[in-house]
């Protein structure tokens, strides 16, 4: 009876179209995602980068695995509904009369979905591996075909998972008889799974999370989230440790589960059904109706006017919203959403391990994670609404009600929208919670209103609109909500395919972003205007979908179409044509700004011009040109209209020692005019590139001074295009408006592309050695040190903002002016602020110190404050005396980024970072980064501001790599060495993380090409191990004598090779290792504790024996492991329960061990100290005087381990 069954079921969806339509689709996606990947669309779009090879083991994990898990939307509908489908078509009765068994039932109806599955996973595959090679891809982004890495992934990964969830899915629907049940919790699972990742980013929740993932993507993360380029490219994926465990813990649970179905089912039950109230049962009794002679039946009074009609709209819908919000599902997703959104305002906003102060719009920011749920919810439910009454046998009586198409069609659309409202409320309440745990009581609920009800709905009505049409049409709602699906996920990558205008994407279009400062600015308007232009559309699908509603008996799609042209009258017509027309006209007006008034270009497009542009003007790069010395500028801002107009003039000097006859002038697209001092002709003005070349009468000779006077304003601003950087409140603009000299760079960077164009290979920058490309700073490739002098105009209520010592301030009539003066020279870097600032004072030494901020952000003033002063006082004692009067903090609105930026004597600091941080100072909070940001952003003052380096190779560790070791120099004092060992372990993870992305290469600190996770990350923790090693004291004085050396030099500018020099002077033969393996390779530890114990000694000390490994490696810049000569610069330990060798790179290698105890129950240090290890296998006894806890090796994580989380042991206790 087994086959009987089981072949019944396969026969059944061989007989369907759904499994055709779902196999074609998934054929579709496999060809276009995987022949997207290997550049099969690179005519038409953006040449993909040659970094990785995109069918490695890796590459085909991340594509198979993720088109699999696709699938899980189909689990409903093929393995949930198996059973169900007995009891719909009320054949139970008669089937379970058959002489088969519960378990060849069960195995059978299991199975067989099982199978159809498989059928599709295949056809995945299958379309994967034929993508690649399609005519068109890249060979170059290949490698050979092998078929492993498709069965590493199905048996490990895609087939536990299909056991699990199908399983899951078919006692849901099983017990609940109800399909909508399945798909609830299928998005129980992607929530919960969403939910995982978030959780598992702090390093501390990994292995948990790992283990409790069902779906196992956390548990290969867990080995592969430090892979380089080259082991993505080369590496299978692990099959090992946590993802066994976690592939053994969910297979149990499946085991478990399937029990439980299997004891559960019975062919005589009942669904599940759950009720708040007890409903009493009553028992209908025959009366004797001879006897009743007269019946008074109720007066029915008929009205069919427009306004009755609109109460019956709403009462229908009524009934339809109390049937969506009394089903189970729907209640199991909004009691689950409000469980998940609290739990993710917990982890949403941490920087550095601590909170952000739950401002509304962080509230709001989180509960973006339920826009996924809303979205399927109403695809659901709209085919549910749709088809209710063909579902529940009811439609022969409905349809015959003498209710209006539109109104009864518009009572589930509007049961929809009040659905929507219902989940989007989810995110109020669940934010109003959280702000009252947290004692934060501004709530702003006219925000939570405006956002939710208003921006937020109308993006989901615009789906509604589509999903309404699709699952008329379409007569089975599980497949309507599956197209649905792949159009909400795939109508956005359609990118990939070279269709980037927002106007051709279904409810694409620029969003809206809100800040405290500057509200939601002009972004709403555009919002407003895509949203208005894609209501039009939805109108149109919405009388579309009136007209193919199916009432009565079902009939084909020729005959509704029939009945569609015949109700193409009345009203119709003329709104269909209205809404049509309002559709082209906004579409036309859209596209006559973006493609006619003004210049957009596709990416393919962006890519030829920079092509074009390197081919025509690279040529020019080294010729010499005159020098900016001086600039003074005079700055008008107009907050209420967006625009600002400039002038100014650069004074320049010829330093070259030969004479300059053509000067190449940069500018952007903006309205500008030059003139300069000496006759000259303008003998290239390109427009489509801003790029101007003017040939001089008189060449401009050696020492010989040139005069620039220039004006510039922006284009007038429209509803669609923002011409203008300026803001309503919390403008921050930089020198990059004013024009600038010579050729400034912007080429193509990877290889394979740049070979594809017939250009050479790109080097990014210089070698620091090369002597000829000293001349420049990273900053600015046209001035070295200027005289600075500004004078900016705002709105009377703000104050403006810019470098230097405010020499006075008036007004005139509405405008409020303020005249800046630099009494030193700073380098060609400045920037202009303005808002509607409250002001915060107070003095360091002489130094007047201010911070600017918005009112109502007052929370981090006193810690931002204490970080200037900390790092004023530390830097000034350490390196060199603070070459301004004045040092202050600006606010800008977090729409700009999320970042502070040192400028001379002036931080502009955004409001999403430092200022709404909710600081914990106890010993188990997290890092006071207001403090620290603050501490890094001054530290510039002397490393960017005093020391700059040469436009080369590395000169990012002489001001970020530096700066943020004097952060965290600063901070340990204020953190202590706790609190540190999270912070380094963070910059560990950071860096680790960072270089997974790698694109081009990963040079050695000293050569960085200006990444953030190096000259950030790797650079504070290389620092930060280099004072432990040399001493704190030690090293600052090597910095500072450095410093003194190079501060405010002029060309040649100084590079990594002149302060390593300095480096190496001040340290031991002995650790000269460090240097090369911290500056000059890319060195990398696998530290490892492998046990310990303790033993009670008679004097009451305690000898704690620690075994450990220590193996030292090294990357190229692709990533790829190599010990040296294994012959002469290689050691190996072979383990006794190991088949396969530990190598390391020789040893000879100072190591801290540290033992801990707890004291106060807090941590304390019993014993730290460097041991010299020159073994990768090592055991120490060590003697401590209180009962140790834990033993560590590189215990604070100073060192670059690929594992830091196994370096720490738990001590046992031997008696």
């Amino acid at each position: 009876m087994f086959y009987n069954i089981f072949s019944n079921e396969l026969s059944y969806w061989f007989k369907r179209p759904a499994f055709y339509i779902y196999a074609i689709i998934f054929l579709a996606i496999g060809l276009f995602s995987s022949g997207a990947s290997a550049g099969l669309f690179d005519s038409i779009t953006a040449t993909v980068g040659s970094s990785r090879v995109v069918n490695s083991p890796y590459a085909i994990f991340g594509l198979f695995a993720g088109l699999s898990s696709l699938i899980i939307f189909l689990y409903p509908s093929i393995i949930g509904v198996s059973i169900y489908r007995d009891y719909k078509s009320d054949v139970h009765y008669i089937l379970y009369s058959y002489p088969f068994t519960k378990t060849q039932y069960l195995f059978a109806k299991f199975l067989s979905g099982v199978f159809i599955v498989h059928l599709i996973i295949i056809i995945i595959a299958f379309s994967i591996s034929l993508g690649f090679i399609l005519p068109g891809t890249n060979p170059d982004l290949l490698k050979p075909f092998e078929l492993r890495p498709y069965i590493d992934v199905y048996i490990i990964y895609i087939l536990p998972n299909l056991i699990f969830s199908g399983l899951l899915i078919f006692g849901v629907v099983t017990f609940t008889r109800n399909i909508s049940a399945g798909f609830i919790f299928v998005l129980v699972l992607i929530i919960l799974q969403g939910f995982l990742v978030g959780f598992s980013e702090e390093v501390e929740n990994r292995f948990f999370s790992a283990l409790i993932d069902p779906f196992g993507d956390i548990a290969l993360q867990y080995y592969t989230q430090y892979w380089t380029v080259a082991e993505q490219n080369e590496l299978y994926i692990p099959i090992k440790g946590v993802v066994i465990y976690n592939r053994l813990i969910w297979l149990g649970v499946s085991a478990t589960l399937f029990g439980f179905i299997y004891r559960s089912f019975s062919f005589s039950q009942n669904p599940i059904s759950f009720s708040l109230k007890k409903k009493k049962l009553k028992t209908i009794k025959k009366h004797n109706f001879l006897g009743i002679i007269n019946i008074d039946l109720p007066k029915v009074n008929l009205d069919f006017r427009f306004f009755s009609q609109l109460k019956l709209l709403n009462k229908l819908s009524n009934v339809d919203f109390l049937y969506i919000f009394k089903s189970i599902p729907f209640i199991c997703i909004v009691l689950f959403g409000l469980l998940i959104n609290i739990l993710t305002l917990f982890e949403t906003g941490n920087i550095f391990g601590t909170a952000t102060l739950p401002r509304t719009w962080r509230m709001l920011q989180a509960g973006e994670t339920l826009a996924l749920s809303i979205n399927i919810c109403t695809f659901l439910y709209a085919g549910m609404l749709i088809h209710r009454s063909r579902i529940f046998k009811s439609s022969e009586l409905i349809d015959t009600t003498p209710v209006k198409n539109w109104v009864l069609f518009g009572s589930k659309f509007l049961a929809i929208i009040k659905m929507q409202m219902v989940l989007l409320s989810l995110v109020m309440i669940s934010g109003l919670i959280f702000q009252i745990s947290k004692g934060f009581y501004d709530f702003e609920l006219n925000l939570y209103v405006y956002e939710l009800l208003v921006l937020s709905l109308i993006y989901y009505i615009i789906w509604a609109f589509l999903s309404f049409l699709v699952q008329t049409l379409i007569s089975n709602p599980y497949l309507g909500l599956f197209i649905m699906i792949v159009l909400f996920i795939g109508i956005p990558l359609t990118n990939l395919a070279g269709v980037e205008q927002s106007i051709y994407k279904y409810s694409q279009g620029p969003g809206y972003s809100y800040s405290d400062m500057n509200g939601y600015g002009s972004t709403i308007n555009r919002y407003f205007v895509y949203k208005l232009y894609w209501v039009c559309l939805g109108v149109v699908f919405y009388i579309l979908t009136l007209l193919f509603y199916n009432r009565g008996v079902s009939s084909s799609f020729f005959e509704r179409f029939t009945k569609a042209k015949k109700r193409f009258n009345g009203w119709q017509p003329f709104f269909i044509s209205i809404f049509t027309v309002l559709f082209f006209s906004i579409g036309g007006y859209i596209y006559y700004i973006n493609n006619i008034k003004n210049v957009r270009k596709s990416s393919k497009e962006r890519e030829i011009a920079i092509v074009e542009w390197e081919k025509k003007y690279k040529k020019f790069e080294k010729y010499a040109q005159p020098r900016i010395v001086s600039v003074n500028v005079n700055v008008n801002l107009f907050p209420k209209t967006r625009d600002f107009d400039a002038s100014g003039n650069y004074m320049m000097i010829n330093k070259s020692g030969a004479p300059i006859d053509s000067l190449f002038l940069d500018h952007s697209s903006r309205i500008s005019t030059f003139e300069f001092d000496k006759p000259n002709s303008l003998v290239l003005e390109d427009t489509i590139y801003h790029f101007d070349i003017y040939h001089f009468k008189d060449p401009i000779l050696p020492g010989d001074s040139l005069k620039l006077n220039f004006t510039v304003k922006n284009k007038r601003n429209t509803l669609l295009r923002n011409n203008s950087p300026i803001l309503s409140n919390g403008t921050f603009i930089n020198n990059s408006v004013f024009p600038s000299l010579g050729y400034p760079g912007g080429e193509l960077t990877d290889d394979k592309t740049r070979e594809k164009y017939e250009l050479p290979p790109n080097k990014l920058k210089p070698h620091p050695s090369d002597t000829t490309a000293l001349g420049n700073t990273y900053i600015s490739s046209d001035s070295d040190w200027i005289d600075f002098e500004a004078i900016v105009s705002t709105n009377k209520e703000q104050i403006a903002i810019a470098p230097g010592y405010l020499q006075k301030e008036w007004v005139e009539g509405d405008r409020r002016y303020f005249h800046y003066k630099m009494d030193s020279k700073i380098l060609n870097f400045y920037a202009f602020n303005s808002a509607k600032y409250q002001v915060k004072k107070d003095t360091w030494k002489d130094v007047d110190l201010e911070i600017y901020y918005h009112k109502g952000h007052e929370y981090n003033l006193d810690r931002m404050m204490k970080g200037m002063k900390s790092a004023l006082e530390y830097c000034s004692t350490q390196f060199s005396p603070y070459q301004h009067r004045q040092m202050r903090i600006v606010e800008f609105p977090r729409i700009l980024g999320s970042f502070a930026q040192s400028f001379p004597n002036t931080v502009p600091f955004s409001e999403g970072v430092g200022f709404i941080a909710d600081v914990d100072d106890s010993s188990k909070g997290g890092n006071d980064y207001p403090f620290y940001i603050t501490a890094h952003e001054v530290a510039h003052q002397w490393f960017a501001h005093q020391v700059i380096g040469a436009d080369v190779l590395g000169a990012t560790v002489m001001s970020e790599s530096l700066s943020e070791y004097v952060a965290l120099k600063i901070i340990e004092k204020v953190n202590g060495k706790n609190k540190m060992r999270k912070f380094l372990k963070k910059a560990l993870d950071d860096y680790l993380s960072g270089r997974t992305f790698e694109t081009k290469r990963e040079n050695a600190l000293m050569y960085n090409d200006g990444q953030g996770y190096i000259h950030y990350e790797k650079g504070s923790l290389v620092f930060y191990a280099l004072s432990d090693y040399l001493g704190e004291k030690k090293l600052n004085n090597t910095i500072s004598e450095y410093v003194k050396s190079v501060a405010f030099q002029e060309p040649p500018y100084t590079t990594t090779l002149e302060l390593l020099d300095y480096l190496k002077e001040e340290t031991p033969d002995s650790l000269q290792y460090v240097l090369k393996d911290m500056f000059e390779t890319i060195t990398l530890y696998d530290n490892n504790a492998v046990s310990a114990t303790s033993t009670k000694l008679k004097d009451g000390k305690y000898q704690v024996d620690f075994e450990f490994t220590v193996s030292k490696y090294r990357n190229d810049e692709k990533g790829k492991i190599n010990y040296g000569d294994r012959e002469v610069d290689s050691i190996f330990y072979q383990n006794e329960d190991k088949n396969k060798p530990f190598y390391s790179v020789y040893l000879e290698d100072y190591i801290d061990i540290g033992v801990f105890g707890i004291e106060e129950e807090e941590e304390s240090e019993l014993y730290l100290k460097k041991h010299k290890i020159s073994a990768i296998n090592n055991t120490v006894s060590i003697i401590v005087d209180k009962e140790p806890i834990e033993v560590g090796i590189d215990p604070y994580n100073k060192l670059i381990d690929t594992d830091s989380g196994d370096n720490r042991k738990r001590i046992k206790s031997i008696d």
